[in-house]
């Protein structure tokens, strides 16, 4: 934040890709997008900019040469630009800085001009002045759009040139500053914003305001509100590790004020929630932790952290104070695990390292996280490998493989595949060589990357999969925070060298460090500045592959010692090579992938859609076998590489389990006995009837009975003669074999390889469906399905009976009537003497559907024959449904017509023998159907009828998948919309469930402003006691720091809440009028993880509706209350993709009919956003927030 009233710049540099720090002009404080970029990441920083600005202290200057390249860079790309739109004959109106006026006067009357021309309706606005007094932006170039505002019959929207080649979350939060600064000058918001990015490929890319819009204003609030409350001298807050230290000028400062307080934000591992925990109880310093006389005492007074975790950190802190002590970086070894027998656990801690071998490889991947486009997010750019083996005198071989496509000179997903392939290849050439070796990195991100790629990529998958059963890589960092604890304040590898003496050639402080180098190359490009910089990350790549090298020459020295103290060490079995008895079918699928692909564009986005389709097709080959294989891969990941401890950690295991006792199953009958063991609170993925595995036995232990997660108490059924399991941990083991799905797509494939995609002939729906080819439904080439002035619901049953080798696919948001519409079809094919197939990815949505069908035809009169194909354990979900045991009863059934419609889940559907069983299969909830089943499925019908909503739950995935074959069936449909494209399907536009005011934030957040409540929605009212009364959007603020899974204080709230409602015994009118008083049952409770599901079921009354987001779908309450449980989003253990979900969100606020209420910690929103899909996820929270009333409450 510079005092501009004693050095006023002349002007912006065009193409700079952000301003100044806050500035003072005339007085007054002027923030930039900078300001909030900065605000977000940490608010200290905006402290110690505003501090500066107003002269208090001096901020750290930064000579950078590079930042001068960028700048001339930024601005003849900028010209570029300017010329090609001018080629265009686009009029442009520039706004010349005046250098004869005072830089006040001269920001006054930009501001002026700029807002005469938009006043004027020009063409083109270049370097427009956008400035309010508070807020300082010059936007590149502000384009007149035939959108009516106050100007006129015009508004305008706002573009930036670029020179990055990717859009970045700052570059989005500066568009929505100044689209919001437009939108105060125009009178309404511009409709999109949009990058002029740099590159050979001069893309250029746009995004709705609306989608951005809610999360710029509630940070632009927050950044004046911080700013208002420390003006003073003395700085109000604390520096806290976060992940923009590594590029924030203020290091320096912060780090030697932690040194000065020896603060424990020195401490190596130590969490947020810890460090807040600890200085609760005052202990506020590295050595005070360290000399912490009592953990035991201490830890429980500390709020959420073990004993066990607490002497963990005060372990590291003593060895830091330690090593600070003596001058120099120390280490000690931590005591390998012991099983409960007293024995050595294997492959854990320094026992997990393996025999050298003369062949070993030393691997690190530089990737970019922030890298971003519409079908990927992040990219790995340099694959580098040290071989000892092929040294060259005193040093290693060094191999780089670069994600660069030439000819574009930057980097590209087909890039990104060469390098993958080129690596892969080369390790499989030296695995052939010498069968012993083994590829060693630090950290778990290489071989996190190499199954991501094959995934992503759709190639090398089964070399992949040898490497990963054969337990090739060799993961350094897990040897080291398993078995050694260093005087370091973090376990980077690079602050582990002075351990093994190793120095670098070329100095960069972190890997955040690679990674803004990498980006500053993407600004500059060609020429000799780039050249230097790509040299100067190979440099760096190699020094990590090299000190990976040394690390485990010292590794195999602490191992000999820890020898001589517990005799003979075992290392890690060798993985017998595993037969592949299907490798000769697996190449033929390969080979048949490959015949499809042959001719067509290598960059997908140049594909046309039926090459597209064909392509995506050759994807979808290997769907089912990648997900299998990701199973095996966690699974083997869980099992092998985890400590007990480490299992309390992960989102899918349960870690930490007691033995409490056994007892007979009460059950009549029963022949078995249940074996409680006790857990701490985790999240987990493990679910009633399951049968999970033992990771140290890799083998079942029992079915779970039940799971009390309130309690911490699993309940394992097991055989009488089989003895108690004595597991310390349990992990998921779902596997179900997906034959025939595999071999039904291969039928296909095979047909499009002779014939083509297009055309005449077999499996025309599902190939139409692939190429997103309109339905053949009547209507004109590109016209939209739904007729003009045509009721949406009435247009489906008229298509319906126009079927003919196609397919309808309709979208149903929540409250939309999608089960009621899909069940009118099926009965009026039933009538006209069609046969029906019905399909999902449960039997339980299979049945909620046939008993609609049964309704409706019951209602209707007319008489259809329904079959549900289910096992002989279990029931169809209606006694008059025929229970088809098997599928041969299935088949029968519609061969002699002793049924008219048939459910079952795709294995039956996709099976050889019963192509064209059916003349129409429906697949309901197809927005969790993926696209790979949903073909699979198709040769049994002619047709095929697609219910759903991609913006509902989405499809589980296990697995990566090249872009476009991981989406649902209905997501393939709408691409990158939210909506179905209307010459594509069907959307139901009116919802018979939400309020308006519900449905005014549903509309607007998850469908484009598309849905609309139907006609009487408007009586919709509840009469209680605020804040539980009326209707909309509330948001219930609970404040706690610490929390991840669950949240004491959310219960709290819940639970006075819904008290309150009850006890004011309040009326709920329905939409025809009708009035009743509220009971439990009218309340829905949502929470996104199991034990904050499990600590409200435990708080509120037995008949309560409590459950996760995916129960509770299709149900409605007329209040909905969704309890998010996580303080922060560095908090949500499994990342913002899953707290912030928007499909998530859109189903737990979608249920209410008359009240939406949030309980949620308001510090959400404060999200540091990374990439602008992440700016998305935050954004829907943030206008929920927005619209809601606040109440006060507690």
């Amino acid at each position: 934040m510079a005092d501009l009233g004693r050095r006023l710049p002349r002007a912006r540099p065009a193409g700079a890709e952000y301003s100044e720090p806050v500035q003072r002009v005339d007085g007054r404080l002027l923030c930039s997008a900078t300001d909030l970029v900065g605000h977000l990441e940490c608010k200290h920083l905006t402290e110690l900019e505003q501090s500066a600005a107003l002269g208090l202290r001096k901020r750290p200057e930064r000579d950078d040469p590079v930042l001068d390249r960028i700048a001339k860079r930024g601005t003849e790309h900028e010209m570029r630009f300017l010329e090609a739109l001018r080629a265009e004959g686009i009029t442009v109106t520039s706004i010349v800085a005046d250098e004869g006026l005072s830089y006040p006067d001269r920001l006054a009357k930009g501001r002026d001009e700029t807002r005469s021309a938009m006043a004027a309706g020009d063409e083109l606005i270049y370097q427009a002045v956008l400035f309010d007094g508070r807020r300082l932006g010059y936007a590149d170039f502000l384009r007149r759009v035939a959108q009516p505002s106050s100007l006129g019959e015009w508004g305008y929207e706002v573009w930036d040139a670029k020179l990055a080649r990717h859009a970045t979350a700052a570059a989005v939060l500066q568009l929505c500053m100044y689209s919001q600064m437009v939108e105060e000058i125009q009178g309404r918001p511009p409709e999109e914003m949009h990058l002029a990015l740099g590159g050979v490929a001069r893309e250029k890319v746009s995004f709705r305001f609306a989608d951005f819009a809610a999360y710029y204003r509630l940070a632009d609030r927050s950044l004046q509100s911080f700013l208002a409350s420390c003006d003073g001298p003395e700085l109000l807050t604390k520096p806290e590790p976060v992940e923009h230290c590594g590029v924030c000028r203020w290091r320096g400062e912060c780090h030697r004020r932690w040194r000065d307080e020896d603060d424990l934000a020195l401490v190596a591992n130590l969490t947020s929630r810890q460090r807040r925990a600890l200085s609760a109880i005052d202990v506020t310093t590295r050595k005070g932790l360290a000399q912490l006389e009592d953990p035991t005492a201490a830890a429980e007074r500390l709020d959420g952290v073990s004993s066990k975790a607490l002497s963990n950190i005060q372990a590291q802190a003593a060895i830091q104070v330690e090593g600070e002590r003596a001058g120099r970086t120390i280490s000690e070894r931590i005591e390998p695990q012991l099983d409960r027998d007293g024995n050595l656990v294997p492959n854990h801690s320094l026992l997990m390292l393996p025999d050298p071998s003369p062949g070993d490889l030393f691997f690190d991947i530089e990737g970019d996280p922030f890298y971003g486009s519409d079908e990927v997010d992040g990219i790995d750019y340099l694959f580098g490998v040290v071989e000892p083996g092929a040294s060259s005198g005193d040093d290693p071989a060094f191999y780089a493989f670069w994600s660069i496509d030439q000819e574009r000179n930057t980097v590209t997903p087909a890039g990104e595949k060469r390098a993958f392939e080129q690596f892969i290849d080369f390790a499989m050439e030296r695995l052939e060589a010498d069968p012993d070796l083994h590829i060693y990195h630090y950290a778990p991100y290489e071989p996190t990357a190499v199954k991501r790629l094959a995934g992503r990529h759709g190639t090398r998958e089964e070399e992949v999969d040898r490497l990963l059963r054969g337990e090739v890589f060799v993961d350094l960092y897990r040897a080291v925070r398993q078995g050694i604890r260093a005087s370091v304040e973090g376990y980077s590898i690079k602050q582990l060298e002075p351990l093994y003496g190793f120095s670098r050639e070329i100095e960069l402080r972190d890997a955040g460090s690679s990674i803004v180098e990498f980006e500053t190359w993407l600004e500059l490009g060609e020429g000799e500045a780039g050249q230097d910089l790509l040299d100067s990350i190979k440099g760096y790549n190699r020094d990590d592959c090299l000190s990976t090298l040394h690390l485990r020459a010292w590794l195999e020295s602490q191992r000999a010692e820890l020898a001589e103290e517990y005799g003979d060490l075992p290392r890690p079995s060798v993985p017998e090579p595993e037969e592949t008895e299907d490798s000769e079918e697996q190449q033929e699928v390969n080979q048949l992938a490959a015949d499809l692909c042959d001719g067509l564009p290598e960059a997908v986005e140049e594909m046309d859609e039926p090459q597209h389709g064909r392509w995506l097709l050759a994807q979808l080959l290997n769907w089912h076998r990648r997900e299998d294989k990701s199973f095996w891969w966690r699974y083997f990941q869980l099992a092998n590489e985890l400590t007990d401890q480490e299992h309390i950690q992960e989102s899918d295991a349960i870690g930490g389990l007691t033995f409490v006792g056994s007892t007979p199953n009460p059950a009549p009958k029963a022949q078995s006995k249940l074996h409680r063991f006790s857990f701490p609170s985790q999240e987990h993925a493990i679910k009633v009837d399951s049968s999970p595995h033992d990771p140290a036995t890799q083998g079942a232990v029992g079915t779970v009975h039940s799971i009390d997660e309130q309690a911490g108490e699993i309940v394992i059924k097991r055989g009488n003669a089989k003895p108690a399991p004595s597991a310390r941990s349990l992990i998921p083991f779902d596997l179900v074999n997906p034959k025939p799905k595999p071999q039904s797509l291969q039928r296909i494939a095979r047909w499009v390889l002779d014939h083509g995609i297009e055309g005449d002939g077999p499996h025309r729906a599902a190939r139409d469906l692939l190429a997103r080819q309109p339905p053949r439904l009547g209507q004109p080439q590109g016209q939209p399905l739904c007729q003009s002035e045509e009721d949406v619901q009435q247009a489906a049953l008229r298509l319906t009976a126009r079927l003919d080798r196609s397919y309808l696919a309709i979208q149903g948001p929540p409250g939309s009537g999608k089960s009621t519409v899909g069940a009118a079809m099926i009965v009026d094919l039933a009538a006209e003497g069609k046969r029906v197939g019905v399909t999902a990815n449960s039997h339980k949505v299979i049945g909620e559907l046939l008993l609609k069908v049964a309704k409706n035809a019951a209602s209707r009169g007319i008489d259809v024959a329904i079959g549900q194909r289910i096992d002989r354990k279990r029931q169809p979900a209606s006694s008059d449904f025929t229970h088809l045991k098997s599928n041969a009863e299935a088949l029968e059934a519609l061969v002699d017509g002793s049924v008219d419609v048939v459910g079952a889940t795709t294995w039956l559907w996709a099976s050889e023998d019963k192509a064209g069983s059916v003349d129409v299969l429906v697949i309901d909830e197809a927005g969790q159907m993926s696209l790979a089943d949903a073909i699979a499925a198709s040769p049994c019908a002619e047709s095929l009828i697609l219910l759903g909503d991609p913006q509902q739950l989405d499809q589980p995935l296990k697995g990566v998948h090249p872009p476009g074959s991981e989406r649902s069936v209905l997501a393939h449909l709408l691409h990158r919309s939210r909506v179905m494209p209307d010459h594509l399907g069907l959307f139901l536009d009116r919802t018979w469930r939400l309020h308006p005011t519900i449905c005014e934030y549903t509309s607007e957040v998850f469908y484009e402003g598309r849905l609309q409540p139907h006609p009487g929605r408007d009586k919709l009212n509840l009469a209680g006691t605020a804040p539980l009364d009326g209707t909309g959007l509330r948001h219930v603020a609970a404040a706690h720091h610490g929390r991840s899974n669950q949240s004491p204080e959310e219960v709290d709230q819940v639970t006075d809440l819904i008290d309150d409602l009850l006890g004011a015994q309040p009326a709920f009118t329905d939409a025809d009028g009708n009035t009743r008083t509220v009971d439990q049952s009218d309340v829905l409770v949502v929470a996104p993880y199991n034990a904050q599901v499990g600590a409200l079921i435990d708080a509120l009354l037995p008949q309560s509706r409590v459950g996760t987001v995916d129960k509770f779908q299709g149900q409605e309450a007329p209040v909905s209350i969704y309890s998010m449980a996580t303080s922060s989003a560095d908090e949500a253990p499994r990342g913002m993709e899953f707290l912030y979900s928007l499909n998530r969100l859109n189903v737990a606020t979608s249920r209410a009919q008359c009240l939406a209420v949030l309980v949620a910690n308001p510090d959400l929103i404060n999200a540091r956003c990374r990439t602008p899909r992440q700016m998305q996820l935050a954004n829907a929270l943030a206008r929920f927030m927005e619209m809601a009333a606040l109440p006060t409450v507690g």
